[in-house]
């Protein structure tokens, strides 16, 4: 694989559009929860949805792409602040 590859793919992969789509897959999935929660108990949302390996990775990217995000737009500035 070249650079320029991998450039465009981490660009693209933690991308301000990718991340507000993660999102609204984060939303929907505590929406869901917050649900199954109220009719079937906590211990039912905590397996069907926060103990499940797609949520952690949802939370590890969407951690990862904060991160990039900030150093990206250099919001660490206290004119940015």
């Amino acid at each position: 694989m070249n650079s320029k590859f991998l450039d465009n793919f981490f660009k693209e992969f933690f991308s301000m559009r990718l991340m507000a789509v993660a999102l609204f897959v984060f939303l929907a999935a505590i929406a869901i929860a917050t649900f199954i929660e109220s009719l079937y108990g906590i211990q039912a949302a905590k397996i069907l949805v926060y103990n499940h390996w797609w949520f952690e990775i949802l939370l590890v990217y969407l951690g990862l792409s904060l991160i990039s995000n900030i150093v990206k737009y250099r919001m660490w500035q206290r004119e940015k602040i």
